[in-house]
């Protein structure tokens, strides 16, 4: 594999993590370098991409669903303003499917050394 080619797989990485080895090498091909997913793999784990599954985040059951759907229409005829002193502190991602998994891109890190 050539080095262009391979920067132009990493720069397709840095995009879109979820991206696949079939899809790449598909895009690859559409570029007209023929590599096969094992050699794609190999490739971007030499430059320290690694394939990783994201941690699973809860899915919603009956309870919550009742719960945020009776919110909801309890507030439905809420005037704009009213939102506007609400303080929203519950970050939490809830996923309804499974993960997909993902692409690991290395974080550069920064050198210290000059600091005392």
């Amino acid at each position: 594999m050539t080095a262009r080619a391979q920067r132009r797989m990493l720069n397709e990485v840095k995009k879109n993590p979820r991206v696949s080895a079939r899809d790449l090498k598909k895009s690859l091909a559409h570029a007209n370098i023929s590599v096969d997913e094992s050699t794609i793999r190999k490739t971007l784990n030499k430059n320290g991409v690694h394939g990783r599954t994201p941690r699973r985040k809860p899915l919603l059951s009956r309870k919550n669903i009742a719960a945020r759907l009776k919110f909801a229409k309890e507030h439905l005829d809420v005037p704009q303003h009213y939102w506007q002193n609400i303080l929203w502190t519950d970050e939490t991602k809830v996923e309804l499917t499974f993960s997909v998994p993902t692409w690991a891109i290395p974080v550069k890190k920064v050198s210290t050394s000059h600091c005392s």
